[in-house]
């Protein structure tokens, strides 16, 4: 049996279809000696197809290169494709696959998909602006909304931690009406803190911000938008202290 890098240069010269060296071909000292060096190589070359990849922040793995988006949600989410369909995350980007459940996705290594439901909302739950200002009213706040766009949250924000702690900002979130599937994008600053620069040529806090008429206009002042999406809301577990937790974050580290 072949051990380390003698093992390692073995299966290097079987993918590139390469002689073995004559020592290689030498018959071993017993049965068991070849079995084990077989099953070692059916290892190595089982691992090296696997693919691993996260469905609603949970680790899965295949050895299958293509998969349709219901078979992600049905083998791996273990949920109905027809009250759900996928979302895949690259980054701040989303792709959604809404109505093409049976189109098949390529899959690479380190992907991230996330299930959002379409079926009927339980009576007791609620999502959209309305589940985000009562959250942020379960933790203290005071939220409004702009009187043209009730999906504008906007509230008094005290900062309590980096280089602002003790000065009070406002704050504002265009909160999707699949909130707690979907979160804000970023959030909306007043007064202005940067100068706008929307590019992400520099990384956070000087990049990647944006002008803001929407809350400009409608409740008054200077506001900026960060662009800081949560890219971990996938694995977190979906609420509104989970947010604010990135935009706690966001604070921290101006």
């Amino acid at each position: 049996m072949l051990h380390g890098e003698a093992q390692k240069s073995r299966l290097l010269r079987i993918f590139l279809m390469e002689p073995l060296d004559k020592s290689e071909n030498e018959p071993k000292n017993s049965e068991g000696d070849r079995s084990a060096g077989d099953a070692s190589v059916r290892e190595a070359e089982h691992h090296h197809h696997e693919i691993h990849f996260t469905v609603d922040g949970e680790e899965y793995e295949t050895r299958k290169r293509e998969l349709t988006a219901n078979q992600i949600i049905s083998e791996f989410g273990k949920k109905d494709p027809t009250t759900n369909y996928l979302v895949e995350i690259r980054g701040t980007h989303k792709v959604s696959y809404q109505g093409k459940g049976d189109q098949k996705i390529k899959l690479h290594e380190g992907e991230s998909f996330q299930i959002v439901s379409t079926g009927p909302t339980p009576v007791s739950d609620c999502t959209g602006p309305k589940a985000f200002a009562e959250g942020l009213r379960a933790l203290g706040y005071e939220p409004g909304a702009l009187a043209n766009g009730p999906d504008h949250i906007f509230f008094n924000y005290p900062v309590e931690i980096g280089r602002f702690a003790g000065r009070i900002f406002r704050l504002g979130f265009v909160v999707p009406p699949d909130f707690p599937n979907i979160p804000p994008g970023g959030p909306h600053v007043s007064p202005q803190i940067w100068p706008i620069r929307t590019g992400n040529d520099v990384p956070h806090p000087a990049g990647g911000v944006h002008q803001s008429p929407t809350f400009q206009q409608g409740a008054g002042g200077e506001w900026q938008y960060w662009s800081r999406p949560c890219i971990d809301w996938g694995k977190s577990k979906r609420t509104v202290i989970a947010y604010m937790a990135h935009i706690w974050r966001l604070w921290e580290t101006q």
